[in-house]
């Protein structure tokens, strides 16, 4: 598995992003992980997937109100 901690931003944002919202994730439950992502100021797991292609096209809003992108 790959973690990758991604880039924190202001919450204004231009693009054809869509906006996701991070829950908590148990990487030890979670199965057939390729690749997790991490806040950017918490180092939070909140973004799994397959590989970075997953996360190119997202925002995702961590649980400590920080918007986060690759």
């Amino acid at each position: 598995m790959i973690m990758t901690s991604m880039r924190v931003f202001p919450s204004l944002f231009i693009g054809r992003r869509d906006l996701v919202e991070a829950v908590a994730i148990d990487l030890d439950k979670t199965s057939d992980i390729g690749a997790a992502f991490t806040c950017g100021a918490c180092d939070a797991v909140i973004l799994v997937g397959q590989d970075e292609a997953s996360a190119r096209e997202v925002v995702v809003k961590c649980r400590c109100g920080e918007y986060n992108q690759l």
